[in-house]
């Protein structure tokens, strides 16, 4: 009997099949490593087994009894717990506070000392919580859940955040944990934590078990190497092309920039660059800080150190609506489109910052470019394909004639028809003349676009190069599982 188990898990959200038919065992002290790419269904599967979300279909056991239906507090008092990717303690109250509440949900008066001593924190218990820098908050999270008293702990995102001093630092913790008899289910984007930690890996994508092995095994698997690394894709083949360097300042440049959220660091000194003309690709795995850039240039978050420029223009303090003006715009992850909108209504609203006159010229010069939007002109956006809807976001983002275009995971979720005419677009994009930086899951089809490319890891640039050099099996290889094939 499994002490925890997911039998046949459905659950849609509208037309999103979030998770199909997914099963998983946990058995007393497994410590299983669970990855998979942005809404490959990792979190609603943790949502489910927790009872936050119900299934549309399938069970949930624990010890071999369904525990549907049951509220969220008695599957905690039951031995199930987890340690959120954010912390969220009570600031206010000290460390030891923090844990006797998890302590007393519980419904028992353990000692927090020895909960505290386990995770590290034994001499901060006195401490504010809101004192605490963020490898002490992860502490004291994975403090809290382990209150409770459980069985089974979830950690999500243990390593989020952290540079590699307090990875290794959590690691430690972590197996400290196991060897109490805690079985443990880690969701985690920072490959060295489950390489260093799981015993068995489980891969999920479109919410379903795509693999399962060692962290060896799944790196070699070839569906799980197709997921992260578009292997299998039809290539698009690049004109090669030397990054010229000229007198002029680059198009767009990050210089030694440092971002955070809160208190966890997402970037760390970034430096990159985009010339006129180029196509410029940034990779790395789930985690790795790619959104946090395109955040950073349009100025959705400000920087804590470095500064961002266009053409020599620092952008670093202007607002989100300015540096429209100065030429960025971005098309971001799941396109945002306005679904009750027609096709032409979400095109005018991309281009808000033109003259009205002009606004209408630049939408025939786009429904030029890209056909299908001149055909479904009329359409509302919420009834075209995804592949179309793709096509609208990126054309609603060039409506303000941006000198830079970024685009943000413009491939998920896609069909590969529907990817080979993006990639397309993406070319056309750059032959009338925008640059473009591409924030791209499909690293093949990514690099055989692309003229540079940067590889980043927990917030730092660890390649930098053409982009043909990085288009290699063993570089990609190790670039996002750690390993060489």
């Amino acid at each position: 009997m499994s002490l925890l188990e997911a039998r046949g898990l459905t659950k849609r959200f509208g037309g999103v099949t979030a998770l199909d038919g997914l099963d998983l065992s946990i058995e007393p002290g497994d410590v299983i490593g669970v990855m998979g790419p942005n809404g490959a269904g990792k979190s609603t599967l943790l949502k489910t087994l927790l009872g936050e979300i119900q299934p549309d279909s399938g069970d949930v056991l624990l010890d071999g009894r369904s525990i549907l239906g049951w509220p969220t507090h008695r599957i905690a008092r039951s031995g199930v717990a987890l340690a959120y990717q954010v912390p969220r303690p009570f600031l206010r109250l000290t460390v030891a506070q923090n844990v006797q509440v998890g302590a007393l949900a519980r419904g028992d008066r353990m000692r927090a000392l020895d909960v505290l001593d386990l995770c590290g924190l034994a001499g901060q218990a006195q401490r504010p919580a809101g004192t605490l820098g963020l490898l002490d908050l992860k502490r004291l999270e994975m403090a809290r859940a382990l209150s409770l008293h459980p069985r089974v702990l979830f950690l999500d995102e243990v390593g989020a955040g952290l540079v590699a001093h307090e990875t290794e630092q959590m690691i430690d913790i972590v197996r400290r944990v196991h060897d109490e008899g805690v079985a443990l289910v880690i969701v985690e984007h920072v490959e060295a934590v489950i390489r260093e930690l799981a015993e068995r890996v489980v891969v999920i994508d479109w919410g379903k078990v795509v693999a399962r092995g060692t962290t060896e095994e799944v790196a070699a698997d070839p569906t799980v190497r197709n997921i992260y690394l578009g292997e299998g894709s039809a290539p698009v083949h690049r004109q090669d092309r030397q990054r010229r360097e000229t007198a002029e300042p680059p198009l767009l440049e990050l210089d030694g920039v440092t971002a955070r959220y809160g208190k966890a660091l997402a970037l760390d000194g970034v430096s990159l660059r985009v010339q006129p003309g180029e196509v410029v690709s940034v990779l790395g795995a789930n985690g790795a800080g790619k959104t946090t850039i395109t955040r950073v240039i349009t100025g959705l978050l400000p920087v804590s150190s470095g500064e961002v420029r266009m053409s020599g223009t620092v952008l670093t303090r202007l607002p989100a609506h300015r540096r429209i003006m100065h030429g960025v715009a971005c098309c971001p992850e799941g396109r945002r489109i306005f679904g009750e909108l027609t096709v032409h209504e979400n095109l005018m609203l991309g281009g808000f910052t033109l003259a009205s006159a002009e606004r209408a010229a630049r939408a025939e010069e786009l429904c030029a470019l890209f056909p299908v939007l001149a055909e479904r002109r009329t359409q509302r956006a919420g009834t075209l394909s995804g592949g179309q809807q793709q096509l609208l976001a990126m054309a609603r983002a060039l409506m303000s004639k941006p000198r830079l275009l970024i685009l943000d995971e413009a491939s998920l979720g896609l069909s590969p028809v529907a990817v080979d005419t993006v990639f397309q677009a993406i070319t056309d994009i750059r032959e009338a003349g925008t640059s473009v930086l591409l924030i791209e899951q499909n690293a093949h089809r990514s690099l055989s676009i692309a003229d540079h490319a940067y590889v980043l890891d927990r917030g730092r640039i660890t390649y930098e190069g053409p982009a043909r050099e990085l288009d290699d099996p063993d570089r990609l290889s190790e670039a996002y599982f750690g390993a060489a094939r």
